[in-house]
Parts: C-alpha cells; sequence; structure tokens
C-alpha cells in the first residue's frame, strides 16, 4: 500500500447560493450534462453536490493533482460554465482549492 504521504488528491471545494428565481430540479438536470463531461477530463476523480436545509449548496470535485484541477477549470470555462452561471448567485459564490491526505478508506 502507498504511503499516506503520496496519497493526496486536490480538492476543489465551492460553496454558493441559487438564484432565488431557480429551481433545485433544473440546477440538477443542468448537471447531468457537467456530470458527463466532468468524466472525461484528465485526473478527475471525484464529485458530490449537496445542499443545506437553508439552500446553501456545496460542491466538491476531487481531482489527482493541483495541475488537473486547474486545467478543467480552464477548460470548464470556456466550455460548460454558461450552463451553470445562470442557476448560480454570484454574490453568494466561493471557492477553494486543498490537498487532501488520505486518512481512512472504506
Amino acid at each position: 500500500m502507498p504511503d499516506k504521504d503520496t496519497m493526496m488528491d486536490t480538492i476543489v471545494a465551492m460553496q454558493f447560493r441559487l438564484h432565488q428565481d431557480q429551481t433545485a430540479d433544473g440546477f440538477l438536470q443542468a448537471n447531468e450534462r457537467v456530470n458527463a463531461w466532468i468524466k472525461q477530463q484528465p485526473g478527475f476523480r471525484f464529485r458530490s453536490l449537496s445542499e443545506t436545509a437553508d439552500g446553501l449548496w456545496v460542491l466538491l470535485v476531487y481531482w489527482a493533482s493541483k495541475e488537473a484541477a486547474r486545467a478543467a477549470e480552464e477548460k470548464f470555462k470556456r466550455e460548460m460554465e454558461g450552463l451553470l452561471m445562470p442557476f448560480i448567485d454570484a454574490a453568494s459564490f466561493s471557492s477553494s482549492l486543498s490537498q487532501a491526505r488520505v486518512m481512512l478508506q472504506g
């Protein structure tokens, strides 16, 4: 088994709210196209999307490296951003990039 220090993914974490005139159903439907796109990107590992009871959305995307995450972000801006941005309240949007160490895997 690889050393835990070598098992590091890069996580892109985003938080946002939808525009008041947008629905979760419409947003999730648009995300199906993103899912098809993202699984084709080099270094993609995992993507999850959740919504809190008060309407805050949390998106986590795991990548094999910072380089893979950054390359996908640039490509996303060109190819897919226009699909999702009409749903998202830009004033509520925040994003961060970090490294994750696998501590335990089930």
